[in-house]
């Protein structure tokens, strides 16, 4: 379900110039095999140790020290940074440093960095934090957990996708269901809880966010027939405060739900509600192994006293005869009250899911124009293809952008033989985060463009094993498929600009905003991209040294300078003004 790793390849020409002790690579005119960035042990390819402190002055005013304190970069979810010493006018001198060598296997990353203070923090496969000088690229601890790697019960590889942080202690979730506090300076273990079953399917992957004095992390695991939540720890003691079901028990109201038709905005499901109804009884507890996972990670509003959660995809994910109703509340967008976790409301955006378009792009929080009253919203990029923008205080339905990617048989349901539909299981919008930029008020949204052949093929629910009750293929052996950058205006639902092309595909990681009025993303053959927010109009790119890139670029800036830094397959690569 992840990018495809790619072997490298020929570039367009690129020469090694040292500044300092850092070499540094630029474009060249001749034809040769590109040199990694980071070598074996931490050094970069012909030179020596890299020392981001070693660079000399920037070639732009400096800037004093900027953070990036949390995943999405503040609580909003926005992934944009008001720094702009980098700007759509010098981005084309950007070099890159080799910031850490992570020398671990060959699987990709997905973890944005985070930087506070004294340390910039970021995860390895299998749960690896690693904590290191942002000034110098030095290694401060690492953290590596025991875990049993032949018993996890995982759907999409060891992918962890960072931590939270606070002046004390890093908040880590792991893969095999535990929620583990480290000491800030020393990675010693503070406390870990025990929170779920892996064998059952429970596992995390997404990093957890702080709020409220709170650690605030949603289970992964919605392939193995779980029942979802969302769990709040006290930050200080690991104390649970309070659980939010993400599939409702009869108690509580049940996921029967309104028994829709259609979607909010009107698509007719095609859904068969006359039988649905006459199998209510018979399977009367399928809510228990429902599905709902929570991806990514939350966002929060204080002034509100909201956190905002995606919500996944019901359980079995294609035979959706064996769940009657309309599943509620897989496939939502959520408001959770922080003091208690009561729901305050829910807006599900595909009722009776059989397509695997669940809520796996993290919410963003943005103010948008309506009816030329500002309006406190959330939006959320979908696997169907649109941006879905609700007022956050309410979950009233404000805009629907135009299409992403093109759609074809949406909403139709699996068959025996097969339907080929479009946007198919991976996209438009999966989990590759999107950025949002309050100066061009433009959100960037990553989407795919790869039908997907849904076949009907049910199957019992199995501890330990897959359940989608079908097969979900990808058509035509991915001829035609790509990828696209969307620029889209959440006040008005309107397109700005796109950019297509076929390496943009498989996810692609995500995507930064900043003042510097550029947008940043990776690529499936392993560069790193910068567009000009307003026009995307192409600025720059260089290769990272890796075939993929599968996480979301973040920025921070130390000792006057500005860096875009980015996780690769085994390395930590950042770029700065030469």
């Amino acid at each position: 379900m992840k990018g495809r790793a790619r072997p490298s390849r020929p570039s367009l020409g690129s020469s090694v110039v040292a500044l300092g002790a850092v070499a540094v690579l630029t474009f060249g005119c001749m034809r040769r095999e590109r040199p990694a960035i980071c070598a074996a042990g931490g050094e970069l390819a012909s030179s020596g140790p890299a020392r981001i402190d070693s660079l000399p002055a920037p070639g732009a005013a400096a800037v004093p020290d900027v953070d990036w304190p949390t995943y999405g970069g503040n609580d909003a979810g926005q992934r944009y940074s008001l720094l702009a010493q980098i700007d759509s006018g010098n981005v084309r001198r950007l070099v890159p440093v080799c910031l850490h060598r992570a020398q671990v296997g060959l699987e990709t990353q997905q973890s944005t960095p985070v930087v506070d203070g004294d340390a910039l923090l970021y995860t390895l496969p299998y749960d690896v934090v690693v904590a290191m000088d942002p000034r110098t690229g030095r290694e401060l601890w690492r953290y590596t957990p025991r875990l049993a790697r032949d018993s996890l019960v995982l759907c999409c590889g060891p992918h962890n996708r960072g931590v939270a942080v606070d002046g004390a202690r890093v908040y880590l979730a792991t893969l095999d269901a535990r929620l583990v506090a480290l000491d800030r300076r020393t990675g010693a273990v503070a406390w870990e809880v025990r929170v779920a079953e892996p064998m059952k399917g429970y596992s995390f992957t997404a990093a957890p966010l702080l709020a409220d004095g709170k650690v605030i992390l949603g289970t992964a695991g919605g392939e193995f027939g779980i029942r979802g939540w969302v769990d709040a720890y006290d930050a200080g003691t690991g104390q649970r405060a309070w659980r939010f079901y993400t599939v409702p028990s009869p108690d509580e109201g049940g996921w029967w739900g309104r028994w829709a038709a259609t979607t909010p905005d009107g698509e007719d499901l095609h859904r068969d509600l006359a039988r649905e109804r006459a199998d209510s009884a018979r399977y009367a507890d399928a809510w228990r192994t429902g599905g709902g996972p929570v991806w990514m990670t939350p966002a929060f509003d204080a002034a509100l006293g909201l956190v905002f959660i995606g919500i996944g995809n019901p359980a079995p994910d294609i035979d959706e005869s064996k769940r009657p109703g309309d599943n509620l509340y897989t496939s939502s967008i959520a408001a959770l009250d922080v003091r208690t976790g009561a729901l305050k409301w829910y807006h599900q955006l595909v009722p009776h899911d059989r397509w695997d378009y669940d809520a796996a792009n993290p919410v963003v929080l943005l103010d948008a124009t309506v009816n030329g009253a500002t309006v406190p919203a959330i939006a959320h990029a979908g696997k169907a293809g649109w941006v879905h923008v609700l007022d956050r205080r309410d979950g009233r339905r404000l805009v629907r952008t135009e299409a992403l990617v093109p759609q074809k048989n949406l909403f139709m349901s699996a068959t025996a033989e097969g339907i080929e539909v479009a946007p198919g299981g991976h996209g438009g919008a999966n989990w590759a985060p999107s950025a949002y930029s309050p100066r061009t008020r433009l959100m960037y949204v990553l989407a795919n463009h790869e039908p997907s052949v849904f076949k009907l093929v049910p199957a019992p629910l199995s501890q330990g094993a897959q359940w989608f009750g079908g097969e979900m293929t990808v058509a035509n052996r991915g001829r035609g498929a790509f990828g696209r950058l969307n620029a889209v205006d959440p006040s008005t639902g309107k397109i700005r600009w796109q950019l297509t092309e076929k390496n943009l595909k498989n996810y692609s990681g995500g995507t930064l905003a900043t003042a510097g009025d550029l947008v940043f993303f990776g690529d499936a053959d392993g560069y790193l991209n910068a567009v000009d927010a307003r026009s995307g109009a192409r600025l720059w790119r260089h290769w990272t040294g890796r075939p993929s890139i599968d996480a979301a670029p973040m920025t921070f800036s130390r000792g006057g300078r500005q860096y875009v830094a980015i996780a690769t397959q085994g390395a930590l690569v950042a770029f700065t003004l030469r």
